[in-house]
């Protein structure tokens, strides 16, 4: 190889590295987080625990509780479409908020999954074998279920994307809903993008 071609070679290589962007900080959910068409996103989670948690604190349901802080019990909210990510990102948000404000108390016991009603069940037998009657402590007041769906179109080269993130509040005392709210993320392009 010529001089000339391994200087050309170099210069190529040098121009090419110098094209991609250097990692940085950004703002989470902020204006630069990348836009997935086709998936779920930071930024659409915060829009929906926003919208959920806005929702609940407004309708005042909580506050109807025969606890207080209310005690609630997370159940199952099942993704229920084709972007694979943790649902408890969404249910985290929600649940800092109402924990930190003292609106709400999360029952948790022990084991792999401590709010699972079979970790919560071993924890009532446990008391019950040392002679105590009541675990009035682990009784909800509501539970917390839902479900993410998705809805996808394309016109031509565009795809648009809806998901719908889907809470129900229900109480123990009554099994009836005391909460519902459903809030719908869309998203369109023809690929994926920085900002929004």
């Amino acid at each position: 190889m010529t001089a000339s071609r391994v200087l050309a070679t170099s210069s190529l290589l040098l121009a090419l590295a110098a094209c991609g962007s250097p990692g940085k900080y950004i703002e989470t959910g902020g204006t630069d987080s990348i836009v997935s068409v086709g998936e779920v996103d930071i930024q659409d989670l915060q829009t929906a625990a926003s919208g959920m948690l806005e929702s609940l604190v407004a309708q005042g349901v909580l506050s109807t509780a025969p606890h207080q802080p209310a005690r609630l019990r997370i159940e199952r909210v099942v993704n229920d479409t084709s972007s694979a990510f943790d649902v408890g990102e969404l249910t985290y948000r929600m649940r800092e908020q109402l924990v930190n404000s003292g609106q709400a108390t999360v029952l948790t016991a022990y084991g792999a999954d401590a709010e699972s009603p079979e970790a919560q069940e071993r924890l009532k037998q446990e008391a019950f074998r040392q002679g105590q009657t009541t675990v009035d402590s682990l009784q909800p007041d509501f539970f917390l279920t839902g479900k993410i769906t998705q809805l996808k179109r394309s016109a031509g080269s565009t795809k648009q994307v809806t998901y719908t993130f889907r809470l129900t509040l229900t109480d123990s005392r009554t099994g009836q809903e005391a909460w519902t709210k459903v809030v719908d993320v869309t998203k369109q392009g023809t690929k994926n993008a920085v900002g929004y």
